[in-house]
């Protein structure tokens, strides 16, 4: 008897030790962090801002997640040269400058939905596998002032602007491996396929690293590394378990 009593409490014990080491793999959570975007054909510009993620577990195998980030930066530029002699009652009195300033507005936004399969592989590592559906939005806003001054005064003055806008389906399969080194501190890597559906219709390759560290029984510190061909994504966030 006081052996099964033994067995009894030992399996009690390990199947609460599963517990607490795959409660650091949990799928429900909501995170907000900051999020970086570098594209190789804006590298002039540093576009950052802000990333919200949403994820539910349904049942012991699936998963289903909603993320939107919102990124932008701004550039400007101005040039003063000399424009055209100028002259009063027939004497002159100066070069007048032209002086030109622009300024450009960028802002990328994503939207993505996307369902997975959660394959647990030992107690302290999991493999997720999903399907992503989304939008990623491109805007531009151009402003440019072009003035003629002389002596402190402008002559004369003109303004144009012009504003533009492209999306693209997203369609993506990724798998990822989360693994617990220690019950405070997961790392994370995975590879996928991204398909954005517009005029060009890119294919990409995704790769993507990253880790999760424990503050509290709730709260998380996490940041990860996402490299797609052309652009690359990086964010740290504050991830809540509930």
């Amino acid at each position: 008897m006081k052996y099964a009593v033994m067995v009894g409490a030992l399996s009690f014990f390990s199947i609460t030790a599963v517990a607490n080491q795959t409660s650091g793999l949990s799928y429900d959570y909501v995170e907000v962090g900051y999020a970086k975007m570098d594209v190789d054909a804006l590298d002039e510009l540093s576009l950052d801002g802000y990333v919200v993620k949403l994820s539910k577990q349904l049942g012991n195998n699936w998963y289903l997640t909603g993320l939107y980030a919102s990124t932008s930066d701004d550039m400007a530029n101005s040039v003063s040269e000399d424009y055209r002699d100028i002259f009063q009652n027939g004497e002159y009195v100066g070069t007048s400058q032209l002086y030109t300033e622009g300024k450009l507005d960028v802002e990328f936004t994503r939207l993505e939905l996307s369902a997975g399969y959660i394959q647990h592989l030992s107690a302290v590592t999991n493999v997720d596998y999903s399907i992503n559906l989304g939008k990623l939005k491109y805007s531009t806003d151009f402003k440019a002032i072009v003035e003629e001054r002389f002596n402190g005064q402008v002559f004369s003055s003109s303004e144009e602007g012009y504003s533009d806008s492209n999306s693209a389906e997203i369609l993506a399969a990724n798998v990822q491996v989360r693994h617990l080194v220690t019950d405070k501190f997961e790392v994370n890597a995975g590879i996928g396929y991204e398909r954005l559906h517009d005029e060009e219709s890119d294919n990409n390759l995704v790769l993507k690293a990253g880790f999760n560290y424990t503050l509290t029984e709730k709260a998380i510190l996490g940041a990860s590394y996402r490299y797609v061909d052309e652009y690359a994504d990086i964010t740290a966030t504050l991830r809540y378990y509930f």
